[in-house]
């Protein structure tokens, strides 16, 4: 039941939030005090970083598991245009009230506060939890690099050492807090010493990237024979057989007819099943493309706003739909039905159980296309495997501007201690937004390392929260021209007829968004603790023979 204070409190939040024309002071201060530094590169950048990591390289490659008999690439385009339609949307209302948190401040002010409060704090709480988990599995990653890197150059000293980074959870703990205070220390320095940093990182990234995109190129110029040839040049004689082979002993067939009806039915470009697709893989590929427009919760820090944020946003959705695109659909052109084979045998413990002479290792695009050249030319092996670490850690000193600028949004508006909403005199950064979203990282970190509270986090925040941004999002691209015209206005004003572009991008992200929160519900409800059960499976694995985790 509301009590009259509770009442007092929402008229109060509506009162502190309305845009007025008096004198009002209504936020903490008239200006923000941050700096415009921010271009179209580092948008792109930002983008990319954010957007191009474990999402793409390990939760769509073990769609040959989850969603055996799908056509993963149709999947990701379709995932894609749901989020590009998202982003779009709050691209749109960006460019109308160009303010630090600008999904927040629009929703809170078209919508409601209520649902502005809501929206901003699942954003934030979401994205303290990105930044202590992807922290925390830094040595994960970096470890499933090493051991790549052994296993190519035949060092068992190296793989040694990435099996106790990808394993130990001490390590995992101290490597995490590193992470967290590294880039914290350079957000806190300023945005321009950020944005140097953040676009340097994306260039190394990509050049890995580059040669990781050759290497499926080649890949889909493969027979099946030379792609058994080359396998076995770098597992030895006889790899590709076993994996073939014990794959149809333990059960490949039944578990492919499970969901298909089929058991031939292992996916494109061989036959594929159009539910599985549409149902199973649609939610993972989207989340492998979410983030393609966070560059707005900087929009108060973006030089010419209008113009270096929309150019930004697309240039990362055209780099990341050809990114994704390219190294998954050429990769499965060169394997068929052998991607299939092997994440049934990497993901079943009674099948990689039985392997001799095939290491242990969680399925990515960058496994799949790396073990056909580590033995014959293991630089690019090298290459393609450190591609995967770089791009998880690209997106951290990104997942933490998120939820600081939250925090200083929701404190200009004095929701948030005002604190928050300090700005440091020197570097021009909110420093105390970024000091708490440091310290609640690492206490992230230390919740992740429980395995009683970790996968409930996972459950909560992967999938389905973050959602509900797009979705509010979408309401109020929609009505904007409607309920708040004055805002419209500053933004993109063109119009189909009679009717304005943004309520159709609008209208459209609504329905887009609105089926996607939906299936990402229905996937938590069968399986709350979601892929960290895949982590926990290959961890345990150590003791099963040669771990490669990449």
């Amino acid at each position: 039941m509301r009590t009259p204070g509770f009442r007092k409190i929402l008229i109060y939040g509506w009162r502190r939030l309305r845009i007025v024309s008096s004198d009002e002071i209504v936020f903490v201060r008239k200006t923000s005090g941050l700096v415009k530094e921010i271009g179209a590169f580092s948008v792109m950048a930002m983008a990319a970083n954010y957007v191009i990591a474990d999402g793409f390289y390990l939760f769509t490659a073990r769609q040959g598991y989850d969603a055996p008999g799908a056509n993963i690439p149709l999947a990701m385009l379709i995932g894609g245009t749901i989020m590009v339609l998202a982003a779009f949307a709050v691209v749109l209302l960006t460019m109308a009230m160009l303010r630090t948190a600008s999904d927040y401040v629009c929703i809170s002010r078209i919508l409601h506060p209520l649902l502005g409060y809501v929206e901003a704090l699942l954003v934030f709480g979401v994205h303290i939890w990105i930044v202590g988990a992807l922290s925390f599995f830094m040595a994960w990653f970096w470890g499933s690099a090493i051991i790549q890197i052994g296993l190519a150059t035949h060092n068992s000293g190296l793989v040694a050492l990435g099996e106790w980074l990808s394993t130990d959870v001490t390590a995992s703990v101290v490597i995490g807090i590193i992470y967290v205070l590294v880039f914290g220390v350079i957000s806190l320095l300023g945005v321009k010493v950020y944005k140097y940093v953040v676009n340097a990182l994306f260039v190394i990234a990509l050049a890995a990237g580059i040669a990781t995109v050759a290497g499926a190129v080649y890949t889909a110029t493969l027979s099946p024979a030379q792609v058994k040839h080359l396998w076995d040049m770098t597992y030895g004689a006889g790899a590709y057989d076993e994996i073939m082979r014990v794959a149809e002993a333990t059960g490949w067939s039944e578990h492919i007819a499970s969901f298909t009806g089929n058991p031939s039915t292992w996916g494109w470009p061989g036959p594929w099943s159009l539910g599985v697709t549409l149902s199973l893989s649609l939610v993972v590929s989207a989340y492998a493309f979410w983030g393609l427009e966070f560059a707005n919760y900087m929009a108060g820090e973006i030089d010419r706003p209008k113009r270096n944020f929309l150019l930004g946003v697309i240039g990362a959705i055209i780099l990341v739909f050809a990114y994704y695109l390219s190294i998954s659909s050429l990769t499965l052109l060169g394997l068929r039905e052998f991607f299939s084979a092997y994440n049934y045998v990497m993901y079943t413990e009674a099948a990689y159980s039985q392997l001799t002479i095939n290491p242990v290792q969680t399925p990515t695009w960058a496994v799949f296309i790396a073990s056909l050249f580590g033995g014959w030319t293991p630089i690019l092996a090298v290459i393609m495997s450190l591609a995967v670490p770089l791009w998880v850690m690209n997106g951290i000193p990104v997942y933490m501007m998120v939820p600081s600028r939250i925090a200083f949004a929701l404190a200009f508006d004095r929701f948030f201690p005002e604190k928050l909403a300090e700005v440091n005199e020197r570097f021009r950064t909110p420093h105390w937004s970024i000091i708490l979203v440091m310290a609640g990282a690492i206490a992230m970190i230390f919740v992740l390392a429980s395995p009683e509270y970790g996968p409930l986090f996972y459950a909560i925040t992967a999938v389905t929260a973050v959602t509900v941004k797009w979705f509010l999002s979408a309401i109020a691209t929609t009505i904007m021209p409607y309920r708040r015209p004055e805002i419209f206005k500053e933004g993109y004003t063109g119009t189909i007829g009679r009717i304005p572009v943004v309520s159709i991008v609008g209208g459209a992200a609504v329905v887009a968004t609105f089926a996607l929160l939906v299936l990402g519900l229905q996937e938590v409800a069968k399986d709350p603790t979601l892929s960290l059960t895949a982590l926990d499976d290959r961890l345990d694995s150590i003791s099963s023979g040669p771990l490669c985790l990449l």
